[in-house]
């Protein structure tokens, strides 16, 4: 990719400066960069968002990093408040209408002993002010079963429809929120499951609009030199992708990529990359992929021995300069996390090309995806492109999950969650 590629000269002089190192020192070379990039993170995660962010808010970047703080501890609280509060719990969201303040929703009568439960949660992550506790009408489990029972029935009416319908959870709203496409004619069963979920759910579902179907965005881009990161192109003989986030096996010590499961559904065997000098290096074969309704959308390509390829694999993600970010070929993924509603997240897509960033509008979300009706997926305002499939999606040198897809002309990007990614891989996202 040209926009990081130095000049020629500058090349040739690197090589003759490996060329003559002392054996091992190459390798310690690399450590020290990998070191030097995990420092820097943990030194300053908001350095490469927070002037966007300022710019974005039209705020001061000393408030833009007090709310990017707030915001990374939220999926703390989101942990600790749903053991400690139980069926009172509510659900941790981002209100970006109110200053990117952390709400923490309970349900009943807001009082000392609630407040005292929170706010000892809140200084157990780090979080000491720009929250609120506020009084929510459904509690997190009343909200997930009627978005399991309204999920299943989507599943059942989308198959054959001209106009899909999708359906997630709107935490900020304590209510689900039903897309209805804007054109396409819906059948006798949407149309009837409209009107009954609305008997059903009351105030606890509002009705919103969407373009119907999502599509995957599978399909010179970003290419880094090695080490091998996210957020970089990764080529199929007959397809290409974006890779995700570089991840470990559970039960010993071999590397993948993370991607999307349909990139790799009808491409398996071995997939490559390029450096910036084009020069292609094969990353391995897939190893395995998952694209269902209920399980999700990834897959891992294992990274074929390092000594033969010389990949190296890091826990890095390419982010690019743009008006939201600062660029950083080796911002270093220090952790993983679930995603809370109005939290910042960015991506960085192979077609797309530039990093950006938006904020999750919607989790829990059940859409077609391309003729395949999908569950628990993530919805965000970033805006992506065929190609950006597998993108990394993170914030604050934290990932929170996987591309798989989106609306390009609106701006909308649905993505899996890291930690289903997780869990159903086997593997742990390298930190």
């Amino acid at each position: 990719m040209a926009r990081w590629k130095r000049p020629a000269f500058g090349a040739a002089a690197l090589v003759l400066a490996i060329a003559v190192l002392p054996p091992g020192a190459a390798t310690a070379a690399r450590q020290a960069e990998a070191a030097a990039a995990a420092a820097a993170a943990a030194a300053d995660p908001f350095a490469e968002e927070a002037v966007g962010f300022a710019k974005e808010r039209g705020i001061s970047e000393t408030e833009a990093r007090q709310r990017l703080a707030w915001q990374l501890v939220a999926p703390d609280l989101d942990e600790r408040l749903a053991r400690e509060l139980g069926t009172r719990y509510g659900n941790v969201w981002i209100d970006v209408r109110d200053g990117d303040r952390v709400k923490a929703g309970v349900t009943g009568e807001v009082d000392d002993q609630v407040r005292g439960v929170v706010k000892a949660a809140a200084a157990a992550v780090g979080l000491t002010d720009g929250y609120d506790v506020v009084a929510v009408k459904r509690s997190a489990a009343k909200l997930a079963a009627d978005n399991d029972w309204l999920a299943e029935q989507v599943i059942r009416t989308n198959p054959g429809a001209e106009a899909p319908l999708s359906v997630g959870v709107r935490t900020d709203l304590n209510a689900l929120m039903l897309h209805i496409p804007r054109t396409g004619t819906l059948t006798a069963a949407q149309k009837d499951l409209i009107t009954t979920a609305q008997a059903r759910l009351g105030a606890g579902l509002v009705l919103g609009t969407s373009n119907g179907a999502f599509k995957p965005f599978a399909c010179d881009v970003p290419y880094c030199d090695k080490p091998l990161r996210g957020g970089v192109k990764i080529n199929h003989p007959s397809t290409w992708c974006t890779a995700g986030f570089i991840a470990q096996s559970k039960v010993d010590s071999v590397k993948y990529v993370v991607t999307a499961g349909h990139c790799t559904a009808e491409h398996t065997g071995t997939w490559s990359s390029k450096n910036t000098a084009l020069t292609a290096t094969d990353i391995g074969p897939v190893h395995r992929t998952f694209l269902d309704t209920y399980i999700g959308d990834m897959a891992i390509i294992r990274i074929s021995d390092s000594s033969a390829t010389g990949w190296n694999p890091q826990p890095w993600v390419l982010v690019t300069f743009s008006f939201q970010t600062t660029e950083n070929t080796t911002y270093h993924i220090a952790s993983d996390k679930t995603s809370v509603v109005g939290m910042r997240i960015c991506t960085t897509g192979a077609a797309t090309r530039v990093t950006n960033c938006s904020h999750v509008e919607e989790l829990g979300l059940t859409a077609s995806v391309d003729g395949l009706t999908m569950r628990n997926l993530g919805l965000t305002e970033n805006c992506a492109k065929p190609g950006d499939s597998g993108a990394p999606m993170f914030a604050s040198h934290v990932g929170y999950g996987i591309l798989i897809g989106g609306d390009e002309d609106d701006c909308e990007v649905i993505y899996q969650g890291i930690r289903a990614a997780e869990r159903e891989l086997n593997v742990n996202i390298l930190h």
